[in-house]
């Protein structure tokens, strides 16, 4: 506890620079400190509490004063400590700046001194370069004599190992003792001196000397024997992946003779080239059903043969990598090369031979066989190449691996360069291929048809047109297949929704005036001919029957040939003809513009001018057996109009969709290509018109003779049991345009159908509209008419198409102008459809009626209808 007037030891304790408050902080230490000055001082107070027996209590209260005191004491001390800090803070100032001033002074003294050393520096690399100036030639003139030396000492141990071959005709002992020795350093030194001593041997070796030349051949015998040694020690280390062994011996002969021959016997010894020099036998590893895949048309995508040529090409992958270890560790510097020379001789022997045989024999077999395994193959190669290229990347991280990487690539050219870029070894093979394609899918039509298309009717008809610029009506302007068929030139191959159309007659004419064309299409058809010669051979011929009737068989008669010509066909042709550009594409790319034009070509000649053409040819052809009345009217060949405009539209979406993106580098090819298209594609609108023009035509001339057997008597019966009889026109030309109807709604696509439709009906109507203007009516022949009209307005509602409805009700409205009485012409001629008919035609229709000139029409109508009489 504080005495009043001294501060508490453990105070002082907590109040020196050392340990200042112990660690409390200011509250805390003046919250301790008065807990230690709660004890209370008894004192007796001026007043008393008085408690309820009247006694008297005193009351105790706390004394400040040793409280004051203590904190008095404290302030004194802090006070004290204050002034020292002060005072130690002043002194420690006045250190510094003496410190930093004897600093300054050293510093500048350092400074002097550093100026002295570096010029004292200057000046002995001054002296110094001066004494090396005249050290050097010193120093070039004792490497060069050192040199001279070690030459001079060689040269006389040469000299003296050659002495001893050519004084004891046998062997050195100093050289047999060199490379005889187990010791690396003594074999090397050894192939050095026997590689030194051949030349000088053939440098002395002279005819005038006969012991020179025995000398000469008995060195060279021994260089012989030792380097076959070492090659036999190489072998069996190989053998025993004794790898520090192996590139010893590599390093040693490299020394002797560059390792040509080292390295020629690793390769040429490797067990993989010695466990086959010779291609398989075809037989024994050839597979069969890979072929017959290869051989379906229809297949498409690019197969591999997962039996021969892929394990050959892991089993080619595996060795490389496997050896490239060895190599890199046996031949050092020399690793790339023998990479190289490796892979080289693994092309030369493995693959070339393989590939040749297998290309071979396709050929024996097919065109398509052929293209597809050169293909496939090359593909593999391909992949092989870049598997091996792979691995070599991660297996240096600089650039050495480079040049095998390029060997590689090289190797994989020649493979195929006699295949490749011999057109006569692939393009033309391509070529024929696809003609064979072709021709095979349209054989069945020709051949069912031959008689038909080879009249060529249509074809005249279409050349006939063009050469007199007869205008042709346009059947498919509004064709929804074939508005966009045509291909703008101007653009990158998209529609343009006709507006790049040429002119119809100019662009037909240019087609068939184009002599190249023309040849190429001649030449087509040649080689056609021949091939269904071969094919089937006339009764007559020398050929095998069996084959040809059995061939014959699956051909369909000429009535269901439409079967034949179906879309089916011709998506199976341009997919054929879209692989065959593929393959060009990544076989040839630099001739793949030139080579796509030609196939294209062919697809033209081959899809339109030998299938689509045909199909017209015999749908025109069927045309002439309806020519005469008697003959059933049959549409089925409208099929052919419906199947050829889908195929127009497929063949003109596939050009802009698939071929012509492909020649985007080549505006030329892609213009020529558009043209062309447009050229087939306009050639065959045309022709299309032309049968449509001659169907309306030969269904008119039906119509006018029905027509035709109408007698005056039919429309001025005189018994009402008439009245309920159909006239035999309306009945014929009722079934006739159910026929219509029903057979080209099964074949026409719903535009077509609409404008056939329309172009019949209108034709039915201007006809019919004549027709019953040259008949007297009387009342009862009014409602025959009416009944006949009513027939043909039920076969058009079926049809839907409003054009027609609205002629043929007009038609029937002026057949109400027989039947009305005469008062109520006038309102009927207002009124209706006949409004929109000219007055001259009502005028004919009411003055055949039977009572237009009688006393009673006249007075009944002649304050109302003056301008009829």
């Amino acid at each position: 506890m504080n005495s009043l007037y001294e501060l508490d030891s453990k105070w002082k304790r907590l109040l020196t620079k050392d340990n200042l408050l112990g660690g409390l902080t200011v509250n805390e230490f003046v919250e301790q400190l008065g807990k230690d000055h709660t004890l209370r001082v008894p004192s007796k107070g001026l007043l008393s509490n008085i408690n309820k027996d009247n006694k008297s209590t005193e009351v105790n209260t706390w004394d400040p004063k040793p409280f004051i005191r203590t904190f008095e004491s404290i302030l004194k001390e802090l006070g004290r400590l204050q002034q020292e800090n002060e005072n130690n803070k002043s002194n420690l100032s006045n250190d510094v700046l003496n410190q930093e001033l004897d600093h300054s002074y050293t510093i500048k003294n350092l400074q002097s001194q550093l100026e002295q050393v570096t010029n004292q520096y200057v000046s002995l690399d001054s002296k110094l370069t001066h004494v090396t100036k005249g050290v050097k030639p010193l120093g070039d003139k004792l490497e060069n004599s050192i040199r001279q030396k070690k030459q001079y000492t060689k040269s006389v141990e040469l000299i003296k190992i050659y002495n001893e071959f050519l004084e004891t005709g046998e062997d050195s002992p100093v050289l047999t003792s060199l490379i005889q020795s187990p010791h690396f350093n003594n074999q090397l030194n050894g192939a050095a001196i026997m590689k030194s001593l051949i030349v000088l041997s053939k440098k002395i070796e002279t005819q005038s000397i006969p012991k020179t030349v025995d000398t000469t051949q008995r060195i060279e015998s021994m260089a012989e024997a030792m380097e076959t040694s070492w090659l036999d020690q190489f072998n069996l280390a190989y053998r025993d992946n004794d790898f520090t062994k192996l590139n010893e011996i590599a390093i040693i002969l490299n020394k002797f003779n560059g390792g040509v021959n080292v390295i020629s016997n690793f390769i040429n010894q490797h067990e993989f080239f010695i466990e086959s020099t010779q291609v398989d036998n075809e037989n024994e590893t050839k597979d069969f059903q890979f072929d017959q895949n290869l051989l379906k048309p229809d297949h498409h995508y690019v197969i591999y043969d997962d039996k021969v040529m892929i394990p050959l090409l892991n089993e080619i992958t595996t060795v490389i990598e496997n050896e490239s270890q060895i190599v890199m560790q046996v031949f050092d510097k020399k690793s790339v090369h023998v990479l190289q020379l490796f892979i080289q001789r693994v092309f030369v022997q493995k693959l070339e031979p393989k590939i040749n045989n297998i290309l071979l024999n396709s050929l024996n077999w097919s065109n398509l066989l052929y293209v597809r395994n050169l293909h496939s193959l090359h593909s593999l190669i391909d992949q092989f190449i870049k598997d091996l290229s792979t691995f070599f990347q991660k297996e240096s991280n600089d650039h050495t691996n480079d040049n095998i990487i390029s060997t590689l690539e090289q190797c994989s050219s020649d493979l195929f360069s006699n295949y490749l870029y011999d057109r006569s070894r692939y393009f033309d093979l391509e070529k024929q291929n696809l003609e064979s394609i072709l021709i095979e899918n349209t054989r069945g039509l020709n051949i069912a048809n031959s008689k038909e298309i080879n009249a060529r009717l249509l074809a005249n008809k279409l050349n006939k047109v063009i050469e007199s610029g007869e205008d042709i009506s346009d059947f498919l302007s509004n064709n929804e297949n074939n508005k966009n068929n045509n291909i703008n030139n101007n653009t990158n191959g998209n529609g343009n929704n006709g507006k790049g159309r040429t002119k119809g007659n100019s662009m037909g004419l240019k087609f068939i005036k184009d002599g190249k064309t023309n040849s190429k299409l001649t030449q087509y058809k040649d080689i056609i001919k021949k091939r269904l010669d071969f094919d089937f051979p006339t009764p007559g011929g020398s050929s095998d029957n069996n084959t040809a009737n059995t061939t014959q068989s699956n051909i369909p008669a000429p009535d269901d040939s439409h079967k034949l010509f179906v879309m089916e066909n011709v998506d199976s042709m341009l997919k054929c003809v879209v692989e065959a550009v593929a393959r060009v594409m990544e076989l040839i790319p630099n001739k793949a513009n030139e080579y796509t034009l030609e196939l294209l070509e062919v697809m033209f000649i081959g899809i339109v001018g030998s299938y689509i053409d045909s199909g017209l040819e015999i749908a025109y052809s069927k045309l002439s057996k309806f020519e005469t009345n008697d003959s059933e009217l049959d549409l089925t060949l409208l099929k052919y109009v419906s199947s050829t405009t889908e195929m127009l539209n497929y063949i003109s979406i596939s050009v802009k969709s698939v071929f012509l993106p492909l020649l985007n580098n080549s505006p030329k090819y892609k213009k020529t290509i558009t043209e062309m298209t447009n050229i087939n594609i306009k050639r065959c609108e045309m022709a299309i018109n032309i049968i449509m023009a001659k169907l309306i035509t030969i269904i008119t001339n039906r119509f006018v003779n029905s027509l035709s057997k109408q007698t005056r008597k039919d429309f001025i019966p005189k018994t009402q049991e008439l009245i309920d009889q159909d006239t035999l026109p309306a009945t014929e030309i009722v079934n006739l345009l159910n026929i219509i109807y029903s057979q080209s709604s099964q074949s026409l696509k719903i535009k077509n159908l609409n404008n056939f439709l329309i172009k019949i009906g209108s034709i039915l109507y201007d006809l019919l509209l004549t027709h019953y203007s040259k008949f007297s009516v009387n009342s009862m022949g009014g409602i025959i008419v009416t009944k006949d009209i009513i027939g043909y307005l039920n076969v058009i509602e079926v049809w839907n198409i409003p054009s027609l409805l609205d002629k043929f009700s007009t038609l029937r409205e002026l057949a109400n102008l027989y039947t009305v009485k005469p008062d109520l012409l006038e309102s009927l001629t207002v009124e209706g459809h006949l409004t929109d008919v000219d007055n001259n035609i009502i005028n004919a229709y009411i003055a055949n009626r039977q009572d237009f000139a009688s006393e009673s029409f006249i007075t009944a109508v002649k304050n109302n209808i003056k301008q009829y009489t």
